[in-house]
């Protein structure tokens, strides 16, 4: 499955989700925000990719700034706007940035999910393509900084991160890796899941955008 087709179809669930749920829900994985903010950024964050506007993305200010500036603007407006941006980021896709977009959109979907109490989609494949540009991130890191290789046990097989024999084992799911990654999980969860050895060398690399200090349990 293509990224274009992945990511679309993670839109339309969202789409569908927003649309009968409740829009001024506040989503815990995004403190601040409610769901109609995080379509907000979903939609001007990939009219940004498409124009190549990326001021205060490194610091989080980026996502600040696409919320804000559509604080006025209803939901339906909004999911308009996401549309017509996606209808002209087709190139995107066929470009390492695709992967970076699926990870992203899949993410937040989760993230919609939990806000509604509507969990689900879990076991998709889009979970496990939503990994594949943070697992790259994640091998890059560990062998930047030197650490032990890591194994991690996935339902669809072994995947081993960094350079050498792997010093530990971590078993898990492609979604709870994924939420793990994506800065979803307190310090104390992460540490909570199967492993076979003290996790706290790897933890700081795990946490690829940041971590949470009070459990998000979903």
């Amino acid at each position: 499955m293509s990224n274009a087709v992945t990511y679309d179809a993670a839109r339309r669930r969202i789409i569908s989700l927003v649309t009968n749920g409740d829009p001024s829900a506040e989503v815990a994985a995004c403190p601040g925000w409610t769901v109609k903010d995080v379509v907000a950024h979903l939609a001007g964050g990939l009219g940004d990719f498409v124009n190549r506007r990326f001021e205060g993305h490194e610091s989080g200010e980026w996502g600040e700034k696409q919320v804000e500036e559509r604080r006025d603007k209803a939901l339906g407006e909004l999911l308009v706007e996401w549309e017509r941006n996606f209808e002209i980021s087709e190139g995107l896709f066929d470009s390492p940035v695709g992967a970076v977009l699926v990870a992203e959109i899949v993410q937040h979907e989760h993230d919609i999910r939990a806000a509604l109490d509507q969990p689900g989609e879990r076991d998709n494949v889009a979970v496990r393509a939503a990994l594949t540009r943070p697992m790259q991130e994640l091998d890059k890191r560990l062998r930047e900084q030197h650490l032990p290789a890591l194994r991690i046990t996935l339902e669809h097989g072994d995947r081993i991160l960094g350079e050498g024999e792997p010093s530990a084992t971590l078993r898990t799911s492609s979604f709870e890796l994924m939420r793990v990654i994506g800065g979803r999980r307190s310090e104390s969860q992460i540490r909570s899941m199967d492993w076979d050895a003290d996790p706290t060398r790897w933890l700081p690399a795990l946490r690829l955008f940041g971590g949470r200090e009070t459990a998000l349990v979903e």
